[in-house]
């Protein structure tokens, strides 16, 4: 039996998704979280052969929530479901550490599809996202070579920026000087061989940064 965990903060998506998966054969639903630290309690607390996760529970940015789960459980495949469109969402997922993305939009039997196929250890592509993806791209690959050279607190304020936060905010987020984040941006900039914030936000739209 295959023993599923779901996350999604919405109590009537973990109902559909329960009754939907449970009447597979081979699949049960042995436990739910309607949020991360409540999704973080039961890893540590039982044995799951993969976790549905919502991309957004609420309580944790939605590719952070990944990655802190697939550092901490690193054996544990992670099918994502979002409201957020596959194109440019699904490749930041896999970077951070799924296995596999599908839009709410569409799940039904292409859930049951998705979770067999992440359960043997293959990421699981959707026919959509197949069409779109660029040629060659390396859904294992953490980082692209010029991210590599940025650090994780980097990685986040380039994001911030992409997203159209002021100094401020972006400060008020990081719980940081503003004058922290402008050497944070300048630092960013000399990596990167940029001269400008509008050749940063051409970077992270070019890079899938701004859903970091």
């Amino acid at each position: 039996m295959l023993n599923i965990i779901i996350a999604d903060d919405h109590e009537i998506v973990r109902s559909g998704l329960i009754m939907l998966i449970e009447q597979q054969e081979e699949m049960s639903v042995a436990a739910n979280a309607s949020s991360f630290d409540e999704l973080m309690a039961l890893l540590a607390n039982g044995e799951y052969a993969l976790l549905i996760l919502d991309l957004n529970l609420g309580d944790k940015n939605g590719m952070e929530s990944i990655e802190s789960v697939s550092v901490r459980h690193p054996t544990l495949p992670i099918l994502v479901l979002s409201a957020y469109p596959e194109d440019p969402y699904a490749l930041q997922a896999f970077r951070a550490g799924a296995s596999g993305y599908l839009n709410k939009a569409v799940i039904g039997a292409e859930l049951i599809r998705a979770i067999a196929t992440v359960a043997k250890g293959k990421k699981y592509i959707s026919p959509t996202l197949e069409e779109t993806m660029p040629y060659g791209t390396d859904l294992d690959k953490q980082e692209t070579a010029m991210t590599a050279a940025l650090s994780k607190r980097e990685l986040e304020v380039l994001s911030l920026i992409a997203r159209g936060l002021s100094y401020k905010e972006i400060a008020a987020e990081l719980g940081v000087s503003p004058k922290t984040v402008s050497t944070y941006r300048t630092r960013i900039l000399e990596k990167l061989n940029l001269s400008s914030t509008t050749d940063l936000l051409r970077f992270a739209f070019e890079h899938d940064i701004a859903v970091y």
